[in-house]
């Protein structure tokens, strides 16, 4: 028995003028993406935007729903909305945890930043970075002093590392610099 689920009208034009086929007889192959998610993929050309073709249905995660995508995923929660995340900067995220790190949730696309060079995508508590020097995430209180710095258009210029451990809390590398967090007093030290 074929697998048909109702969605709306909008969202079925969209998927008929990418050419996607019904769910085959498959349910698990089934990955017409719907709702938020679905109007996203469609936003942005669906499977011929950065994503390319569904690779599954949506399922839920950490209080919201992603769906996987061959070069990515759309997460969605009713906070923060439904917002692609691809290539190497899903990696990072991947890596990281998704939903469950530090980061949290995605809060925007990609983006391209200022200054032309590099891309990101906004999450609930930082960004990932995309540039020359690397993707790295950038969070917590070290985004918060490296925002008043002026982002990669300050002084310190993109991130060059991911956070790590020192002796008296966390620090990270950027370009031309770098700022260093203290766990015992919460003071920030750039350099």
């Amino acid at each position: 028995m074929n697998a048909i689920r109702a969605i709306p009208l909008a969202t079925a034009v969209t998927l008929m003028a990418f050419g996607l086929a019904a769910c085959d007889s498959d349910e698990s192959s089934c990955c017409w993406p719907t709702g938020a998610i679905g109007t996203r993929y469609a936003e942005i050309s669906g499977p011929t935007g950065p994503l390319g073709d569904c690779s599954g249905g949506e399922y839920d995660q950490d209080g919201g729903r992603v769906q996987d995508f061959q070069h990515g995923a759309i997460y969605w929660t009713p906070e923060t909305g439904a917002w692609e995340v691809y290539g190497s900067i899903e990696d990072e995220y991947d890596r990281l945890g998704g939903p469950s790190s530090p980061l949290q949730w995605p809060v925007s696309g990609e983006l391209s930043t200022p200054n032309g060079v590099g891309r990101f995508n906004k999450f609930q508590t930082g960004n990932i970075y995309f540039s020359p020097a690397g993707t790295y995430p950038v969070y917590g209180a070290i985004f918060d002093e490296w925002a008043k710095q002026g982002y990669e258009n300050g002084r310190l210029g993109f991130p060059a590392s991911a956070e790590y451990d020192v002796p008296d809390g966390r620090r990270m590398d950027f370009e031309r610099g770098w700022i260093e967090w203290n766990s015992s007093t919460g003071q920030l030290t750039t350099g």
